[in-house]
C-alpha cells in the first residue's frame, strides 16, 4: 500500500540524523509520494524549493538562529517573497547554513538521479559550499568539461572581474596593456578565466551562468578538481599567470607539477589578493 502522507512523529530519530532518509523523503514527495506533516519548520524552504508536500510544521525541537525566532506564519511570509523573487533556492542555503543536517540532506537532493534544473535566476550567490550543488552551476561545469580544448599553445589565464562579459572589464583591459608588450594578443591565445565559478574559456563569457554569479564564499579544492580536470583535456605548452588570487595561483603550480600544463608564465604586475591568515 502506498502511503499519502508521513507524520515526523513516526521517524526514528537515528534514521532522521542520517540525511539519507530526509533526501529520499523529499525526493518521493516533490513526484506525488507522501505529504510530510508534521516536520519541525526549518524544512519549509527546502520543501518548497524541491516542490515537496508538506502540512502542519512543528516549532524546531531545538532553538535556530532566525528560524525559532518567526512564527510559522512569518517564515512563510519570507518563503513567499522568496518565491516571487526566484530565489527559493538562496533562502534554502541560508537555511541549511543553520542546521548541518539540512545541508546534509541538500547536498545529497542535488547529486540524485532527477534533480530540478530551474531556470538560471537573475543572480547566484556563491555563499558557502552548498552553493555549488545548484544544478545549473553542476550543468555548467559539464558543458566546459565537455568541449574543452587547447586552441592554441598558449592560454593565459585572466581573474574574475565584476563586469560582464569579463572582455569589458577594467580588470582586464589593464592586463593586456600589460601582456601586448611581451608579444601576446587577444585573438591568437585562448583566455580563460579562474574563478570560484570554476574554469570558464573565453567561448563561456556570455553564458548567463558567467552573469549571474556573484561570490563570496571559494571552493578553492573544487576549483583544483575543476583545473585538473580541464587541463586533463586541453593541453597547453605555456600558460601565462595574470591571476590574482594566491590560492588559485597555488592550483595552477599544483597542476603544473601533476605535468597537465607546460610551462608557466608569470604575467604582467598583479594585486595578489591572499586568504586571511588563522
Amino acid at each position: 500500500m502506498v502511503r499519502t502522507r508521513i507524520d515526523f512523529s513516526e521517524i526514528r530519530d537515528d534514521w532522521y540524523r542520517g540525511a539519507d532518509l530526509m533526501a529520499r523523503l523529499i525526493d518521493q514527495s516533490r513526484q506525488g509520494g507522501p505529504i510530510l506533516t508534521g516536520f519541525p519548520a526549518q524544512w519549509l524552504p527546502l520543501f518548497t524549493h524541491f516542490d515537496a508536500r508538506w502540512a502542519k510544521p512543528a516549532a524546531p525541537e531545538r532553538f535556530i538562529p532566525i528560524i525559532s525566532n518567526l512564527r510559522v506564519e512569518q517564515l512563510l511570509e519570507l518563503i513567499r517573497a522568496a518565491q516571487a523573487e526566484g530565489q527559493t533556492r538562496l533562502l534554502a542555503e541560508g537555511t541549511a547554513a543553520l542546521d548541518p543536517l539540512i545541508a546534509d540532506v541538500l547536498h545529497k537532493l542535488d547529486r540524485r538521479a532527477a534533480p530540478l534544473a530551474p531556470a538560471t535566476p537573475a543572480k547566484i550567490c556563491f555563499t558557502g559550499w552548498q552553493s555549488y550543488g545548484r544544478p545549473e552551476v553542476l550543468d555548467f561545469e559539464d558543458r566546459v568539461q565537455a568541449s574543452a580544448l587547447a586552441n592554441s599553445r598558449t592560454a593565459i589565464l585572466l581573474p574574475c572581474a565584476r563586469k560582464r562579459p569579463y572582455h569589458l572589464s577594467r580588470t582586464h583591459a589593464r592586463l593586456w596593456r600589460g601582456l601586448r608588450p611581451l608579444g601576446q594578443a587577444p585573438e591568437a591565445v585562448d583566455q580563460i578565466v579562474i574563478s570560484s565559478l570554476g574554469v570558464v574559456p573565453s567561448s563561456f563569457w556570455e553564458d548567463p551562468i558567467v552573469a549571474a554569479y556573484d561570490s563570496g564564499v571559494p571552493d578553492v579544492y573544487r576549483v583544483l578538481r575543476l583545473m585538473r580536470a580541464f587541463f586533463s583535456r586541453a593541453r597547453y605548452q605555456q600558460v601565462i599567470d595574470c591571476l590574482e588570487f594566491e590560492p588559485y595561483r597555488d592550483c595552477l603550480r599544483i597542476v603544473e607539477r601533476e605535468r597537465l600544463v607546460g610551462a608557466i608564465v608569470d604575467g604582467p604586475q598583479r594585486n595578489v589578493r591572499r586568504l586571511p591568515r588563522p
